[in-house]
């Protein structure tokens, strides 16, 4: 602001009312956004343009709170947001509380009852949080790893125009077992340090565990299932020790596949406090749990800290 407008700012005060006063107070205290500091920290860090990458560029203002840069080699202005989940997103003020709400896992309504935002805005943040940890994972699974699969049934929540009669939640499958009508399976693995992997499979046997489960897995590991079949195939082209549990201990020893049984368990509670998710959104919500898995290992209260929130930023 230019020396002329903040005093001619100052002599004004005086004359505001009791709400204007209080109203500006608040908006001091409250002037620092944790969320779009931290975009623009990123970008002064690593110094390169959005568009063309180069690294001679400068900063160009603020408009809403948000940094503003251009670069000087190819003329193109843009914001600290541009390139993140936050790019043509309103209501910057909400972003933070949104997430740590998110971090509580409160259900869609109660985050727009909460911060005064409708529901197709909770719906739309919600799932614009979610896209970019559908395909973040851990890089490898080491030492000893229990994979199992698990089921959830097929829905189609929300969605219109459905080409069967509907049905209400909790109703039993069409026929008994596990069919591909009704049940989608999901492929969890999951090492002693915490590291999670899944990935939802179109059905379970040897061609797909190897190939998502295979690239996943160190050299050295030491692989322990259920005894499902389809698993042989990835330890046998791989060379990993494989073992094979009749129950879900074997006595004496630290092989065992209750962690992984245990994550399955607490995705299905999380899963069930919301009524159920749609089937088309379903990886989207593993990646969203994964991280409040990740969050709660940290045993970290500080939601910068929140790795859902880290994702979001810049791909540098």
């Amino acid at each position: 602001m230019k020396h002329q407008r903040f005093k001619r700012l100052i002599q004004e005060l005086p004359l505001l009312s009791h709400q204007q006063e209080a109203f500006v107070q608040q908006k001091l205290q409250h002037r620092s956004n944790l969320i779009l500091d931290n975009l623009a920290a990123e970008i002064d860090k690593h110094h390169r343009c959005i568009h063309c990458e180069n690294s001679n560029i400068r900063k160009y203002g603020k408009i809403n709170q948000r940094q503003r840069y251009r670069c000087n080699a190819c003329g193109k202005t843009f914001m600290c947001t541009r390139g993140t989940a936050y790019f043509y997103q309103h209501k910057a003020d909400d972003w933070q509380a949104y997430l740590e709400k998110m971090l509580e896992g409160k259900t869609l309504r109660r985050c727009a009852e909460e911060l005064g935002i409708s529901l197709v805005t909770s719906f739309n943040w919600r799932h614009r949080y979610m896209k970019r940890p559908e395909n973040t994972y851990e890089e490898r699974l080491e030492g000893i790893v229990e994979a199992d699969e698990t089921y959830f049934r097929e829905t189609n929540k929300g969605e219109r125009g459905l080409a069967r009669p509907p049905r209400k939640r909790g109703t039993k499958a069409s026929t008994k077992g596990i069919n591909k009508q009704d049940w989608v399976a999901v492929l969890v693995a999951m090492d002693r340090n915490k590291h999670e992997y899944d990935h939802i499979l179109t059905t379970v046997n040897g061609a797909q565990i190897e190939q998502y489960l295979a690239p996943k897995i160190t050299q050295d590991s030491i692989l322990c299932t259920d005894g499902q079949p389809a698993y042989n195939q990835v330890c046998n082209h791989h060379h990993l020790h494989h073992v094979v549990l009749n129950q879900s201990r074997i006595k004496g020893t630290s092989f065992h596949i209750q962690n992984v049984n245990a994550y399955h368990q607490r995705i299905k509670q999380r899963f069930k406090a919301m009524h159920g998710v749609a089937s088309k959104y379903l990886a989207r919500y593993l990646g969203w749990f994964r991280m409040l898995e990740w969050h709660q290992y940290q045993e970290s209260e500080k939601v910068l800290d929140f790795k859902l929130l880290q994702v979001q930023q810049h791909e540098f």
